[in-house]
Order: structure tokens, then sequence, then C-alpha cells
């Protein structure tokens, strides 16, 4: 889930856990769209969590992407403001004012949710307005704008539902009448012709094909005017031709079949010019077609690129687009097909300047250069918003939305709310040539940092800097300039023992922001050295037990076993030369995910006795694997990590485990600050499963006990005469821009601030 600067782990461990059970509490009955939508058995719980804007700083859940940069993120229980929370997203438009601000409309189970992303870094909900009192919440919305009102339909009925956003930047949206003609309440789609001004409504039970409604002269009330009911039409696309032997004419493009669409399953070509003498141009079908389900056009009309929703499960044909020859529309002709290169189901696209935009459900966001050649897409970015995995299934993103002015891109994921991107690389990209240092000496280490800028990016003042926190909130101080793209990360003096997390932050005249490392600050020791006072690689036994009596759990007790990989479990330990962990049960190769996870209570992993008696600050060290994402009702288990001084008489909490990153994950505790260390300490991990139908798994390897060494003395003593003096001059002046023995502050390589430690230290 996605965490805010400042939020403990405990926090939000406790925030995911309240915010699950009102997850589970508002989950709405889902009005069915036509028969056999395979999105009718929809079940997967929506993600609550805290906006995301990058402006703000802090860390969104980590999403794989290539040439998509996210910006603002609106989990569902941020855009519904009033009513029970949204349980899950659907379509997106968007719309820009006269004054050219620019704002994201989401559909949602409950109603419609406005958000302006002018700034996309800084998006802020403007209004959400509840669906009518005559319909009812539903899986289904669809959205769309004309000049300044905007229209939303739903298979939950109410007819169309219409606001006024003429004062939105004001923060005004105002709900007008609704408009019940045109027989059914309920619709499935909807699309407007802005050309023309005329509305298509489409769907909305078995056999309803298009309904048509005039803008003008009373945008505020659309007038019914006439339908087309040859067919069932399940979405479609109308354009109005300019030039070529259509000009004049308003085409549109119908996928659906007879009875709910999937018999005879196909695109109708109609001409719309005239609404009271409606004329069939042709029908074009295709091979191993399960149901067409949307289209749309290349700007210059020849090419219409059409996606089939239920070809996965029906051909084993994953995500694939159909390209067709419209050039001459009574007789339409496939040219070609595209693939994304990973499993999944299509949904929906639109095209624009080149590039086409495909909502592959769980593979995301997947954009196409139609460009160079239109008959042959070739995949160029993607941007995924469904991490937990990829699968033919009906859940993850819905639709997408690429036709602001700005070039800014919305997409509207089912269980994940709105997201706010920009195309194109980073304007930045960080390196370090030296390495990143994986411990900050107490003096004030420094290290090397290469910034390297995109064409035409601008720094804005103080940027780039050394974002870190050491136990005291999130501080910053500028980089300083070295050579080239090379600048100097300096720390200043830290307390020793400690830890401080620490990450590089680029910002940009023009409000953008570059982090490095993207999933959060890296969290290093302070000191010079460590002295390990106990450590277990659990290569062999050493007294660690898995699975005590008391515990309930039916499967997946923790195992000390070399891991069998699956989708939730890691296939490999953390140590460089080893192959042993512990892991919650272990199945053999090749067998389903949820055949060895936890199931039906919780299993314990109990340290043996570790003797922290008399040390200073012991630090303890651990990694730890912990997959709870998957699964049909993922997100709604945990596991403390808990440490004992007693023996195990009583156990204060290190933190409760809910993250999901897929990946191994090392953790540092400061042992003095949760309890008094003793001869008797003991650790012990809770991996439990107290929900039902969810995939627990967690895996614990290299734990460690470890004292930070303080004493700058010892380190810049280099040639171990008990002294530092000029000798030991020589030998780090020797050393200088390499990495060997007087590298005292552990940042990579000998440096001004080696020399400083060692003259701190010096004693001729």
């Amino acid at each position: 889930m996605a965490v805010r600067e400042g939020l403990t782990a405990r926090s939000r461990g406790l925030c995911a856990s309240i915010l699950a059970l009102m997850a589970a509490a508002a989950l709405a009955l889902h009005v069915h769209a036509h028969d056999g939508d395979p999105k009718g058995g929809y079940s997967e719980p929506p993600v609550y969590a805290p906006v995301w804007r990058e402006g703000d700083g802090g860390i969104a859940e980590q999403f794989s992407s290539s040439g998509v940069q996210l910006k603002s993120w609106f989990p569902l229980n941020t855009l519904s403001t009033s009513g029970a929370l949204a349980t899950s997203g659907n379509d997106c438009w968007g719309y820009v004012s006269p004054s050219g601000r620019e704002y994201a409309i989401i559909g949602l189970n409950t109603g419609t949710a406005f958000v302006e992303i002018t700034s996309p870094v800084n998006a802020t909900l403007v209004a959400f307005r509840q669906r009518p009192a005559n319909a009812t919440d539903s899986l289904w919305r669809n959205v769309k704008t004309y000049r300044t009102w905007c229209y939303a339909v739903s298979e939950g009925g109410g007819g169309i539902q219409v606001f006024d956003l003429a004062n939105i930047d004001n923060g005004v949206v105002t709900e007008l009448p609704q408009v019940m003609d045109g027989g059914v309440a309920s619709t499935h789609t909807m699309i407007i012709n802005e050309q023309s001004g005329y509305l298509y409504r489409m769907g909305g039970g078995s056999g309803v094909g298009i309904r048509i409604y005039a803008l003008e002269p009373n945008p505020a009330s659309p007038a019914y005017v006439g339908q087309w009911a040859d067919r069932y039409v399940h979405d479609g696309a109308v354009f109005t031709y300019t030039e070529g032997p259509y000009a004049g004419k308003e085409i549109f493009f119908a996928c659906g079949g007879l009875g709910t669409g999937f018999t005879q399953t196909g695109m109708d070509i109609i001409d719309v010019t005239n609404k009271s003498a409606l004329q069939n141009i042709s029908r074009f079908t295709y091979p191993q077609a399960g149901y067409c389900h949307q289209v749309w056009l290349t700007n210059d009309r020849r090419y219409a690129y059409i996606n089939d929703e239920t070809d996965e499960s029906g051909f084993q044909i994953y995500g694939r687009t159909r390209i067709v020859d419209v050039s001459n529309l009574s007789a339409p002709t496939l040219v070609g097909t595209a693939d994304p290169g990973v499993v999944s189901v299509d949904h929906n696209l639109y095209v624009r300047d080149g590039l086409m935009f495909c909502a592959n459900y769980q593979s995301g966001l997947r954009i196409f250069d139609v460009a160079t050649n239109p008959a042959v897409p070739v995949p160029v970015a993607f941007f995924d918003t469904h991490p937990e995995a990829d699968a033919a299934n009906y859940a993850g993103i819905w639709t997408s939305y690429p036709y602001f002015p700005s070039g800014t891109v919305i997409g509207a994921d089912m269980s994940r709310g709105l997201f706010v991107w920009t195309l194109g690389p980073a304007p930045a990209t960080v390196s370090y040539p030296s390495g990143r240092p994986e411990r900050v000496a107490p003096v004030g280490g420094g290290f090397d940092v290469s910034v390297t800028l995109a064409p035409g990016a601008s720094l804005a003042p103080g940027s780039p800097a050394l974002v870190f926190d050491r136990g005291q909130g999130t501080e910053s101080t500028p980089l300083i300039p070295m050579s080239g793209t090379v600048y100097r990360a300096q720390f200043p003096p830290l307390a020793c023992p400690s830890l401080v997390s620490y990450g590089i932050e680029v910002r940009f005249a023009d409000g953008d922001v570059v982090r490095d490392p993207n999933a959060g600050l890296v969290q290093v020791p302070v000191g010079f050295g460590e002295t390990r006072i106990y450590e277990d690689d659990f290569e062999s036994v050493r007294g660690w037990t898995g699975g005590l009596t008391s515990d309930s759990a039916s499967s997946g007790r923790w195992v000390r076993a070399d891991p069998v990989g699956t989708v939730a479990q890691p296939e490999d330990d953390v140590t460089a030369q080893g192959t042993i962990c512990w892991v919650t049960g272990n199945a053999a190769p090749g067998a389903a995910a949820g055949t060895a996870d936890v199931d039906g209570g919780t299993t314990t992993l109990l340290s043996p006795r570790i003797d922290m008696s008399g040390l200073p600050n012991p630090i303890l060290v651990y990694w730890r694997w912990y997959s709870n994402n998957l699964g049909s009702n993922p997100n709604n288990d945990s596991m403390p990590v808990q440490i004992s001084n007693d023996d195990g008489l009583t156990w204060t909490q290190l933190e409760l485990v809910t993250e999901n990153q897929g990946q191994w994950v090392e953790r540092r505790f400061p042992v003095s600050q949760f309890v008094l260390p003793t001869a008797n300490m003991r650790l012990r991990f809770l991996a439990r499963d107290l929900g039902t139908s969810s995939l627990v798994e967690a895996a614990v390897d290299d734990v460690r006990v470890i004292v930070e060494e303080c004493d700058a003395s010892s380190p810049a003593d280099l040639n171990g005469d008990g002294r530092v003096n000029g000798l030991d001059l020589t030998i780090l002046l020797g050393q200088w821009g390499t990495g060997g023995s007087a590298d005292i502050d552990g940042d990579g390589a000998v440096s001004a601030t080696d020399l400083t430690a060692l003259l701190a230290q010096w004693s001729p």
C-alpha cells in the first residue's frame, strides 16, 4: 500500500488493518451487466491507502514501468466523500476548463469523482457526486464530456446523469436533472461526438443497441432522437469525416452481436449522419473471435484497432489487438494483429499522436508505437497498475485517457483508483560512481553522486539534494557540485550507534521530482564498522524452532529448507554462498502457489536464547520475505515480529509486516529502544492466516546481532601502531580516490571526509 513519509511501520500496519476492515464492510452488491460479462464475478478487494503525490514526497506502492512516470495516485477510499466508500473503479475521461485547467473524471461503483490534475505532481480532489437515488451501486459506470458538461451512465440505472462543470475552477460541480428518455434506464457504455454534438448510449440490457441524443441546443438536457436496434452494442466509436470519399459523413463503429453480444460477435459500421434514416454500411468479423469489445481509429481514419475481451479464455490468445483496414468502409479487411507480450486481457484502447494506449487489465497500461507502421504496432512503454501478477483475469486497469493538451495521461484501476502519469523517461538519472554507502561515519561521511539531466531539464534552486532521516524527521541538504555531472553528498555529524535513512532527490523548475531510490529511503548504520555478536545464516542447525505445539496453522508451518519459488514465495535464500532459509511451507516444484502456504491460523518461528547482556546498543538485523497480496481475499493478514528479554515470558513487537514487496527486505532495530538487552533474548516471527482465501507466505534468513564501532581512533590507525600520525596520513594519501583500508567512513572511496576523520584523531 502507499505510505507517506512520517508514518512508522507500526502505524502503517494499524492503518492497513483498519482500512482492510473498512473495505470489507464497504463491499457493495455490484449490479451485473449483460449476461456473460466476465467482470460479473469480479471480487478483488479495494486497495485503501493515503493519496500519493510526487509533490508531497513519500513513497508509492511499487509499480513496474518503462517510459511512464507516476505523478499522483488516488486510491479508491480517497475519491468518494459522501456515503459508503467506493469498492471499485471503472471508466475515466478528461475535461479542460475554458481557463486551460485540466481535470480527471473517474467513475466509481458509488458515483463520479472530479480531480484537478493541472499540476500532475499535485493533483487535488475537487468534488464527488453520488450515483442518482433511483440507481444502484454498480461495477459499471461510464463518463464523457461535451463543452462544459459531463455525463455519466451506469448499468445500475439512472438514465443519463448530467453535471455542469462551468464553475469547476472554483470547486463547484453542479448536478442537473437526469435524462430518463430512451427506454431502459441502464447503460453499459456511452460515446460523444463533439463535432456533431450527439451522445450515443450503448447496451444496458439484452438486445439493446444504440440510443441517440442531441446535445444541442440544450446540453443540460440531452434530447432523445432515435436508435439503432439491429444488434446489441457493447461499445463503439463515432467520427465525423472531414475529407476523402466520406467527407461530411458521421460514421459509427459498433462492437457487439446478437443477444448480449456473444453470438455473431463483430463490428458494424453504420452511417449515422441522418438520425432518422441510419444506414448499415458493412459488418466485419474476424477469426477466433470471443467477444468484440471496443474499437478506436487512427487519426487518418484508415485503421481500426479492435480489442476482444474473451479470446483469452476461448483461444488462449492474450491481449491481442486486431488491426482492420477501414479505408473502404464497405469492405473492412483484417491486416494484422498486435500482442503486448504478457499474459493479460485487453479491455479499452485509444489512439493519440501515433501512440496506441491499451488498458490491459492485470498487466496495466501498455503503449504501442503506431506512427512508424500503423499495421504493425510495436510496444514502447508500459505501467503495471496491478503488481500482484500478470494473468488472464478481469482485475486491474479498466481504461486510460490520453487526450489532455499537456500530454498528461490518466488511468482508472478497478481496485486501486486513479493514476496520473506523464510519458517519457525520467528527467534525470542518478548513479553512484563509487557505490551506494552501506554505512555512514559518525564524523559526517560523504559519497559521490552522478546526476545526469535529460535534454531541456532545468533544476529547481537547491537541487539536487541529500534527503535523510536520523530519527528526527526528514531533513535535506543540497549536494555539493564537483565536476561535470558529479556531486558530493555530505552527512552532518551523526550519533553513534544509530541508524540513518537516506536518498537523493532531484527537483526541477517545472515541479517534477526524481528520487533515488523510488522505493523509499535506504536505512544504514552509523559507525566505523561492526562487530558481530551473533549470526545465523541457517545453513546449519543452531537451535531455531519452526512451529510450536500451540500453533493453530493447518498447513504452511515454518520449515528450514531450500525454498521452492512460486508467485508468492522466494526461489532463493539471501546468503551469497548458501541455499537454506526458514520458509512457511515448501511444496514440490510446479505445485500451485497455495499448496503449502499458511492456512487456518498461526505458525511460529522461534529463535534460541541470544545473549545480549552488557552490549552497548546492540542492533538486531534480519532479512525477511512476506507475501499476502494474492488469492481471492488478499491484504487482510499480517506478520508480527516480536522480541523478548525474559526467555519468552513477555513479548514486545518490533514490526507488524503488511507490505508485499515480492523480494527479500533487510530490517534493522536498535534493541535498546524496545527492551533492555539481557542474556535471555529471543526473537519470533508469527506468520498467520486469519482470514479466508488469503495466500500467506513468509521467509526469514541471515539473522545477526551487531555492535557498531564508534571510536574513530582504531580505524584511523592505518598501520596499527596505536597512534594516528604522519605514517597513517601517508597511507591515506597513497590510497586517495580508491576504496582501500584508508576508507575510514566506509563510503567506498578515500576522500576528504576520511582525511577529516584521521586529523580529528591525530596523536603524533
